[in-house]
């Protein structure tokens, strides 16, 4: 028979604990593990997805403490990349630099608010009320940066006396200078 005294105990502890560690292991490591990790997987996923709609959405945009756009949409939704929003029936004014407006109408619309680009399309209409001029188009790029409307496809430009169609448009507000590309047609008459 085995004497139990001190210096078998030494050795009989460690031992049990090694051959009993499958059984205790995974209360102790549950026990012993620092508190929050759950709870932060849950709040790095949340951050990571925003899926939500806005109903009735105003954007307004300023450069030196100066108006230059505000732009309305019926509805807004995040999209799949961040920092942009997917718009419905978009209403948009842009501001000149004599406070003239540059009315910009489109079916549906994406906004960047990190790189302010607002692409717009489907029976997109850009009106300039106090030069009596339209200009038609599917697809409109709006770059807040350099305040310029760039239609890539195919724009049509209406007012007083003409009608000038192009393959490409680009509009500056800053200078009021149009550049029409690609084969351009032109009917000019007296109204």
């Amino acid at each position: 028979m085995i004497q139990l005294n001190r210096r078998n105990l030494v050795w009989l502890i460690p031992a049990m604990l090694i051959f009993t560690f499958p059984a205790w292991r995974i209360p102790v490591a549950s026990f012993l593990a620092p508190r929050g990790i759950e709870d932060s997987k849950i709040t790095t996923e949340i951050e990571g997805e925003h899926d939500f709609v806005m109903k009735t959405v105003q954007i307004m945009q300023n450069q030196a403490g100066k108006k230059t756009a505000e732009i309305r949409a019926s509805q807004a939704f995040t999209s799949d990349r961040p920092n942009e929003f997917v718009l419905g029936d978009v209403d948009a004014d842009l501001y000149d630099e004599q406070g003239g407006v540059v009315n910009i109408r489109a079916k549906t619309g994406l906004y960047n608010t990190e790189t302010k680009h607002l692409i717009l399309s489907k029976n997109v209409v850009v009106t300039r009320v106090e030069e009596n001029q339209r200009l038609y188009s599917n697809l409109l790029h709006y770059d807040e940066n350099q305040r310029r409307i760039e239609s890539p496809g195919e724009a049509r430009m209406v007012a007083e006396g003409a009608d000038v169609k192009g393959s490409s448009l680009v509009y500056d507000i800053v200078t009021n200078q149009y550049v029409i590309g690609g084969r351009v047609y032109c009917i000019l008459g007296s109204e």
